[in-house]
């Protein structure tokens, strides 16, 4: 099912199943900046990210000694949400653990996703609880996709400050980190986007400085700003597709030298029993 609400300024549609951005229009232009889901590119939107972000090795992990099998990303993109709550300007939404989720993922929790429209900016808010009797591990992110053609004119990523930054690299055939990185900015603000830039699959990168970012075109009128805030990785892809891909994550993918131990996974979050995790990032339409 899909739920949509408005303000002065923009419009949004979610999914229930994995509780996703499918849509975000400005209403002063009609403008839609989400990627419609073209299979033939990407079938997707902006899918949420939990457990894990990216690959596992052999797509298996371990908790104290037992291995798991879960894919890319993980299963909360493709489980069907609870709305909890809806007002003109906010959409919640639910996830709980449950025995199929159990058997891919040993932990119990809740996953809360909020939608929140403020002016001309949404506003997206991740909470997970522990609702077990154990520590939890995961890892989350956002991974939505923008409308962005590179092929028609300049398109750039600017940064809030100039950045020096290195991407890891991804293996593109198993998804996994390789020991060695790449330069992408030396002392820059500005990333042209091309390609080339994706050709072994997302740029990784750790621990930037901006909080904050823009998708823009040569013109400088109509931008995107997304607020990335806290987030410890930023990757950012297209697969020669007309999109771009911005994702604030809490995790990474599994490097090829991994153990598989869920504990000494990159990235991974720990969370105490009763504890609550929480975090977010803002699209701002910029006209």
């Amino acid at each position: 099912m899909i739920q949509k609400i408005k303000n002065e300024f923009l419009s949004i549609s979610i999914k229930s199943n994995g509780a996703e951005l499918c849509s975000l229009k400005s209403l002063e232009n009609n403008k839609e900046y989400i990627w419609q889901a073209d299979d033939n590119y990407w079938g997707r939107h902006a899918p949420v990210l939990f457990p894990i972000v990216g690959c596992l090795k052999e797509d298996s992990y371990i908790v104290d000694d037992k291995n798991y099998k879960m894919t890319r990303h993980g299963f909360a993109r493709d489980c069907e949400f609870e709305l909890l709550e809806k007002q003109d300007n906010k959409l919640k939404y639910l996830l709980k653990s449950n025995e199929k989720t159990l058997d891919k993922y040993p932990y119990k929790f809740e996953l809360y996703i909020i939608y929140q429209l403020i002016d001309k900016s949404l506003s997206i808010t991740y909470e997970v609880r522990n609702k077990g009797n154990k520590e939890i591990y995961f890892s989350i992110g956002g991974h939505p996709a923008f409308n962005c053609d590179i092929e028609k004119g300049n398109k750039y990523i600017e940064f809030e400050k100039e950045e020096n930054l290195d991407s890891y690299i991804l293996d593109p055939k198993k998804g996994l980190i390789r020991n060695e990185k790449k330069k992408i900015l030396k002392g820059e603000k500005e990333l042209l986007l091309s390609y080339d830039l994706f050709k072994s699959d997302a740029l990784i990168f750790e621990n930037i400085r901006s909080q904050y970012l823009y998708i823009k075109d040569d013109n400088k009128k109509d931008k995107i700003k997304i607020t990335i805030e806290d987030f410890p990785f930023l990757g950012i892809w297209t697969p020669e597709a007309p999109f771009i891909c911005i994702e604030p994550w809490y995790g990474v993918a599994d490097f090829i030298d991994t153990n598989s131990k869920i504990e000494d996974k990159k990235g991974i979050q720990k969370l105490g029993i009763d504890k609550i995790f929480k975090c977010g990032y803002q699209i701002e339409i910029c006209e």
